[in-house]
C-alpha cells in the first residue's frame, strides 16, 4: 500500500477590522489540505514579489515628505522572510497610526484584489544634517580651535535641539561642559572668550540720544561677551556697570 503525501501550505496574510483593531492584523495558515496522492502534481499559487511590496511603501512614503527631502533616506522592514503573499491586482499602501514626515512609522499594505490580504511594515525615514560634532574628548574651559571641531552627517531628528552646522562660528568659543570624541555640540554648551580681565584698563563708552564718549577705566571684574561688568573710570574715579562688547570694550548706555 502506497504512503499518501502531505500537500505544502500556503500562508495568507488576511486582514480586516479585528486586525486593525489589534494593531497588527491577524496572519493566518491556510493548510490547503487537498489530498493529492503520491502522484498528482501540486502547483503553488503565484506570490507578490517581496521587492513589489517594498517599492510600493518606499513610493507612498516618499511622494508624503515635504519640500526638499529628496536627500532623506528610507528603510522599509520587512517583510519577513519566508511569508509568502498571494500575487495581488490592486496594492494599496496608508499610514498606520500618526503619519510622521521623519523618523519611525508603520505602513499598512492592503491587497484589494484578487485576495484580500494586509501586513504592516515598519519605516525608517532618515534626513541627513551636517552638524559640528567634538574631533577629541574636550575639558570645561577648552577654548575651541578648529582642530578640535569636524562636521559629520547625522540623521537631524536624533541631533539635539541647538546643534551647531558651522564649524568656524565657533572657533575661539569656550565650553562650559566637557564632551566626548563625536559628540555633537550645541550653543547651550559654549560661552564666549573672556575679553576683560580683573584690574585690566579698558575703553569706557558712554553712548546714547547721539552722544558717544570715551574714556579710560579700569575693570573690577573678569567678562565675557555680553556680561555686565564694573569699570572704574580713571579720571573720575567713578564705578559704573556696563556690557562688554566683541571689542573688549565697555558700553555704558546714557539714559
Amino acid at each position: 500500500m502506497r504512503k499518501r503525501r502531505a500537500a505544502p501550505s500556503f500562508l495568507i496574510p488576511l486582514g480586516g477590522a479585528d486586525a486593525n483593531a489589534a494593531g497588527l492584523g491577524a496572519i493566518f495558515t491556510l493548510a490547503l489540505g487537498l489530498g493529492l496522492g503520491a502522484t498528482s502534481a501540486w502547483a503553488a499559487p503565484a506570490a507578490e514579489s517581496p521587492a513589489t511590496i517594498r517599492a510600493a511603501v518606499e513610493a507612498f512614503v516618499r511622494a508624503g515628505l515635504p519640500a526638499g527631502g529628496e536627500r532623506v533616506k528610507i528603510d522599509v522592514q520587512g517583510p519577513a522572510p519566508g511569508l509568502l503573499f498571494p500575487r495581488c491586482a490592486d496594492l494599496r499602501t496608508a499610514y498606520f497610526g500618526n503619519a510622521n514626515p521623519f523618523g519611525a512609522q508603520t505602513v499598512e499594505v492592503r491587497c484589494a484584489s484578487p485576495s484580500v490580504w494586509s501586513l504592516y511594515l515598519p519605516v525608517r525615514v532618515d534626513r541627513p544634517q551636517g552638524a559640528v560634532v567634538a574631533a577629541r574628548a574636550l575639558q570645561a574651559g577648552h577654548t575651541l580651535t578648529a582642530a578640535d571641531l569636524t562636521t559629520v552627517e547625522r540623521d537631524a531628528a536624533r541631533l539635539p535641539p541647538g546643534a551647531v552646522t558651522d564649524a568656524q562660528a565657533l572657533v575661539g568659543q569656550v565650553l562650559r561642559y566637557s564632551v566626548a570624541a563625536g559628540q555633537p555640540l550645541v550653543q547651550s554648551m559654549l560661552t564666549g572668550p573672556q575679553l576683560v580681565h580683573y584690574g585690566q584698563s579698558v575703553s569706557l563708552i558712554a553712548q546714547g540720544m547721539g552722544v558717544r564718549l570715551v574714556a579710560l577705566g579700569q575693570a573690577m571684574a573678569d567678562g565675557r561677551v555680553g556680561q555686565s561688568v564694573l569699570v572704574r573710570n580713571v579720571q573720575s574715579g567713578r564705578v559704573v556697570s556696563g556690557i562688554v562688547d566683541a571689542q573688549g570694550q565697555v558700553v555704558v548706555p546714557l539714559q
